[in-house]
C-alpha cells in the first residue's frame, strides 16, 4: 500500500520559486519558535572517496556566513538564553534553533544567510576537522563496543555502498579535505530545492511568510543530486563479524533485520515497531540475559528511507556463546509468532507508544524537527499526526506476521567480545570523488560555480511576546495542598506532578525516606497500574521533597490521581520498605553532603508544608480541581503523624533569619564550597523579579560578576554560581563552588571582594541590560511544552509562589528597577563576613 492522503494538521505549507519547501505551525500563546532546516543530503549521499563528509560539513556550517562572519551565527542564541544544533543521519542533515518571539527574523536570517554565502576558511576547516576527529574517537575508538551498533553493524547488513559504508569516515582521509572540496559540496547538496524549512510555535503565518519570503526568497534555484539509489536484495543467508575489545569482561552482540518499506508498506513497519517494544519491554527476561533492547531504525523509527533495519542490542552472560543467544531470539521471535498472549501485549505496548509519540511532540522543538524530516524523506508532514492514531490499530496478527518473517529472514550479527586487542574493520582505500547527476540531468558540478555574495544588514530583535493565558484553575484542597490546573491541548494527554515535602523524619534520613516510598510504589503497583491506561507514574525523592511525576490520556487523569491516593496510607508501618527487592541507597554527592548537613543544623525550625498539585494539558480545570478534592487525602507521612513537632517549628514560608553557614567539603582534589543564607518570604511578584535578577546578576548568569572576577580561572578548575532553592521549608539563597583544594582562600576572598563592590558599586542599568535580556527569554522556554509548563508550575507554587508567577515574571525581570535589584542582591549576598575555610 501507499502512505495515506494528507490529513488537515494545522499546518500552513507553500513553496518558494527557489524551490524551498516551507511548514508553519501557529500556536497561538507560545511565546517562542522553533525553526528547523532539513536539507536532502545525509551519510548516505556520500559517494566512495567522501565518506563522513555530511558530518563534517554539518560542524563547518556553523562557522560563520556573509552577514555573519566567525562566531556572530550565535548572537542572538546566547544572549537570549536560545539554543541551536544540527545532526547528520542517513538521508538528510537538519539544522534547528529555539528562540523567543522577538528573535524569529534574525533566527530565519542566520538560516537564510548561511544557505546563501557560508564562509569557509582554512582556520575553520581545520578546527572543525580537529573536533570531528574527537567526536570520532569518543564515539568509537575511546569507549569500549565503540560503533556498535552504528556504524559498524551497516557494513555487516548491506553491500551497497550507500548504505554500508561508515558514515563517521576515518579522520585520517578526511584530513585531506580542501576548501574547494566544501565548496563544491555546498553548491551541490544545500540548494533551496534540496531543503525544508518549519516554524512551530510563535509562527503566526501571514507574518512569518513574510519573513521567510524577504530572506529566503532571494536565494537563487539551482540544480541538486536526486537521491541516491538505495534499494538492494535481502541477505541470502545470516551474515557474520565478530571483533575484539580489550579490557572489558562481556560479549556485546547486535542483530540487524531489514525492516518494510515505510513508504509501501506503513502497516507492516509499524506493526515491526510494536514488536520492538514488546522485545524491549520482555526481551532480557526471557532470554535470560542482563539486557536487551530493540529499535526500528539507527536513529529511531521513520528516521530515513528504505532500507532500514530494526537493531536489537544484548550483552551475554558468561557461559553463553552468541551463537546460542542468536538462536534464543529467532526462538523468541517464533515463540511470539504463535502466541496466544500476545492479545493482552500487544494493544498495551502500542497504546504506550502512541502516547509517548504524542508526548514527545507536545514540545514545539521536537515537533518543528519531526515535521520537517517527515516532509523531507516522504514528502508527508502530515504523517506526524496521523502516527498515533494508525499505531493504536496495530493487531495482533500484524505482530506476530512481523515476529515470523524476522524469524525466518537472514539477518547480520555483529559480535564485540573480550579480547587481547581490539580489532575493527580496515578503513577503505580512498577513491577518487565522481560528481553524481542532479534533478536537472546533469552532474554535480553543474550546479554552478559557489555562490559569493557579500553581506546583508542584519535585522535587529522584535518586541518580546508575552506568554498567553490558558483557561486554569487553582484551589486549596483539604490539609492545605494547592491544586493547579491548566487547559494546554498541544498533545491529548495531561501532565501531572504531585510534590510535597520529605519532613522532618525524611530530611534526617533521605535515604531512608527514598527506600520506603520505592517500597510503596511496588506495593501499589503504582507505575503498572497507570500504564494499563496509558499513563506514566515515578517517583523521586531529593533532600527536600517527594516528586512524584507523570501523565495520562484525556479523561485518565482522575485514574492517575486515584493511583497516588493510594500510595498515601502505603507509607504506613504494615509493610517492611526493607524488603528483598530494596536496592541500596546511592551515596550522597558531595554537594548533597553539604546540603544535609545544612538541614542538620536548620531541622528544629522546620517548615513542613502541605502538598502541591499540578496538572496541565488536554483537560478542564474546573472538573480537575474537583477531581482531586474528591479523591486526594491530606498527604501526611506516617512518620510525621508519629514525630511531635519541636517548638521551634514554624508554619511554611513564615520568616527565619538565622545566620549564614559556610561549608566545605572535599571532593577528590577540589574543595567543595557552600555559602547557604536563609530568605525572608518573597513580598509578590514584583519583589520576586528583583531577587531572581539579582541572583543571576551576581553568579547565576554567565556574565554575572563572580563569572566575571574567576573567568581566567576556569582553566584551573574554578567553579562559581548562585542560586536560590528550598531547604527544611525554608527559602534561602546560596553560592556553590568547586575549586583546587590549593585555592580555598583565593575563592573566599574573592566572594569578599564581590559582597564589597556590591555595596560600594550597585548594579547600573547598563549592567542588568543583558541580565534581563537572557533571564526573560530564558523563562519563556517553560511554555515550550505542556510538560515543561507544569515542571516549572511545580517548582513555583511549592515554594509558595502563585500560580500566576510563571506568566508575569519574563516582564517583571524587563521592568524592575536597577535600584530594587541592588537591595535584594545587597538582602542576600551582602551582609556576608565569610571566615577562611579549613579542610
Amino acid at each position: 500500500m501507499t502512505l495515506p492522503a494528507p490529513v488537515a494538521a494545522g499546518l500552513d505549507r507553500f513553496t518558494l520559486p527557489n524551490g524551498l519547501r516551507v511548514l508553519l505551525q501557529h500556536q497561538p500563546g507560545i511565546p517562542r519558535a522553533a525553526v528547523s532546516v532539513h536539507y536532502g543530503v545525509g551519510f548516505r549521499s556520500e559517494p566512495p572517496g567522501r565518506e563522513g563528509f555530511a558530518h563534517l560539513f554539518e560542524h563547518l556550517m556553523f562557522r560563520g556566513s556573509a552577514s555573519l562572519p566567525g562566531g556572530r551565527f550565535y548572537d542572538h542564541v546566547h544572549r537570549l538564553g536560545s539554543r541551536a544544533n544540527g545532526t547528520t543521519h542517513q538521508d538528510y542533515t537538519d539544522y534547528y534553533q529555539v528562540a523567543p518571539a522577538e528573535a524569529l527574523e534574525q533566527a530565519l536570517f542566520a538560516e537564510a544567510d548561511r544557505m546563501r554565502a557560508p564562509l569557509f576558511t582554512e582556520h575553520h576547516l581545520a578546527e572543525q576537522l580537529a573536533g570531528v576527529a574527537d567526536e570520532i574517537h569518543g564515539a568509537t575508538t575511546d569507549r569500549p563496543y565503540g560503533g556498535l551498533p552504528w556504524p559498524l553493524l551497516p557494513g555487516v547488513l548491506f553491500g551497497r555502498h550507500a548504505n554500508a559504508h561508515d558514515g563517521y569516515g576515518d579522520p585520517a582521509a578526511l584530513a585531506r579535505t580542501t576548501i574547494a572540496d566544501c565548496e563544491e559540496f555546498f553548491t551541490a547538496h544545500y540548494a533551496p530545492g534540496n531543503a525544508v524549512l518549519t516554524v512551530v510555535g510563535a509562527a503566526e503565518p501571514d507574518a512569518t511568510r513574510a519573513l521567510i519570503e524577504r530572506h529566503f526568497g532571494g536565494i537563487p534555484a539551482r540544480p541538486h543530486p536526486l537521491p541516491p539509489t538505495l534499494h538492494e536484495p535481502l541477505l541470502t543467508a545470516d551474515r557474520w563479524a565478530r571483533y575484539q575489545e580489550p579490557g572489558v569482561s562481556a560479549t556485546v552482540l547486535a542483530l540487524g533485520h531489514r525492516l518494510p518499506d515505510p513508504e509501501t508498506d506503513l502497516p507492516g513497519y509499524l506493526a515491526h515497531a510494536v514488536l520492538a517494544a514488546l522485545l524491549n519491554r520482555h526481551g532480557a527476561a526471557a532470554l535470560g540475559l542482563p539486557s536487551a533492547a530493540a529499535s526500528c531504525g539507527f536513529f529511531g523509527p521513520l528516521d530515513a528511507r528504505d532500507p532500514d533495519p530494526l537493531v536489537v542490542t544484548a550483552v551475554l552472560p558468561n557461559g553463553r556463546s552468541p551463537e546460542d543467544v542468536v538462536g534464543a531470539i529467532t526462538d523468541r521471535l517464533r515463540t511470539w509468532a504463535e502466541d496466544p498472549g500476545l492479545d493482552d501485549a500487544v494493544p498495551r505496548a502500542a497504546r504506550l507508544m502512541a502516547v509517548e509519540h504524542e508526548r514527545a511532540h507536545g514540545d514545539i522543538e521536537t515537533r518543528s524537527r519531526a515535521l520537517g524530516r517527515l516532509e523531507s524523506l516522504f514528502g508527508r508532514a502530515e504523517l506526524l499526526e496521523e502516527i498515533s492514531g494508525l499505531i493504536r490499530e496495530v493487531r495482533t496478527d500484524q505482530v506476530a506476521d512481523a515476529a515470523r518473517s524476522l524469524a525466518q529472514q537472514p539477518k547480520a550479527v555483529l559480535v564485540i567480545e573480550p579480547g587481547a586487542r581490539r580489532t575493527r574493520p580496515v578503513p577503505a582505500r580512498p577513491q577518487p570523488f565522481r560528481p553524481s547527476s542532479t534533478a536537472a540531468g546533469g552532474s554535480a558540478e553543474g550546479a554552478g560555480a559557489f555562490p559569493r555574495p557579500g553581506a546583508l544588514p542584519v535585522p535587529g530583535p522584535g518586541g518580546p511576546l508575552a506568554p498567553g493565558r490558558l483557561p486554569s484553575r487553582a484551589v486549596e484542597l483539604a490539609g492545605g495542598a494547592r491544586a493547579v490546573a491548566v487547559a494546554d491541548r498541544r498533545s491529548p494527554l495531561v501532565e501531572l506532578r504531585w510534590r510535597v515535602p520529605l519532613g522532618r523524619a525524611g530530611w534526617r534520613s533521605p535515604a531512608a525516606a527514598r527506600e520506603r516510598l520505592r517500597a510503596g510504589a511496588r506495593h501499589t503497583r503504582a507505575a503498572a497500574r497507570a500504564e494499563d491506561f496509558g499513563g506514566s507514574f515515578a517517583i523521586a525523592a531529593d533532600g527536600e521533597w517527594i516528586d512524584v511525576f507523570g501523565h495520562a490520556p484525556a479523561g485518565r487523569a482522575v485514574d492517575w490521581l486515584r493511583v497516588l491516593a493510594d500510595l498515601a496510607p502505603a507509607l504506613g508501618a504494615e509493610w517492611s520498605p526493607l524488603d528483598r527487592q530494596g536496592t541500596p541507597a546511592p551515596p550522597r554527592t558531595p554537594e548533597e553532603e553539604l546540603d544535609d548537613r545544612v538541614r542538620a543544623e536548620l531541622i528544629e525550625h522546620a517548615a513542613v508544608g502541605a502538598g502541591t498539585l499540578i496538572a496541565v494539558g488536554a483537560l478542564d480545570p474546573d472538573t480537575l480541581v474537583a477531581q482531586a478534592a474528591d479523591v486526594l487525602v491530606p498527604w501526611t507521612a506516617e512518620w510525621e503523624q508519629s514525630a511531635p513537632a519541636p517548638e521551634t517549628a514554624r508554619p511554611p514560608h513564615a520568616p527565619y533569619d538565622g545566620p549564614p553557614r559556610e561549608l566545605h567539603t572535599v571532593d577528590g582534589t577540589h574543595v567543595r564550597l557552600l555559602l547557604s543564607v536563609t530568605e525572608r518570604p518573597v513580598t509578590g511578584a514584583a519583589d520576586e523579579a528583583a531577587r531572581f535578577l539579582a541572583t543571576a546578576a551576581m553568579g547565576g548568569f554567565f556574565g554575572g560578576r563572580l563569572a566575571e572576577r574567576f573567568a581566567d580561572r576556569t582553566v584551573a578548575g574554578f567553579e562559581m554560581y548562585t542560586g536560590r532553592d528550598t531547604v527544611c521549608g525554608l527559602p534561602r539563597a546560596f553560592l556553590r563552588g568547586r575549586v583546587p583544594a590549593d585555592a580555598v582562600e583565593e575563592a573566599w576572598d574573592g566572594i569578599r571582594a564581590e559582597a564589597d563592590r556590591l555595596a560600594a558599586e550597585p548594579f547600573t542599568e547598563q549592567e542588568l541590560r543583558p541580565v534581563r535580556d537572557f533571564c526573560a527569554a530564558q523563562l519563556l522556554a517553560a511554555f515550550d511544552s505542556p510538560a515543561a509548563r507544569a515542571d516549572l508550575l511545580r517548582r513555583t507554587v511549592s515554594a509558595g509562589g502563585d500560580a500566576e508567577l510563571p506568566l508575569l515574571l519574563p516582564g517583571l525581570l524587563r521592568a524592575v528597577a536597577a535600584e530594587d535589584v541592588s537591595r535584594a542582591a545587597g538582602r542576600l549576598f551582602l551582609p556576608r563576613a565569610v571566615p577562611a575555610a579549613a579542610h
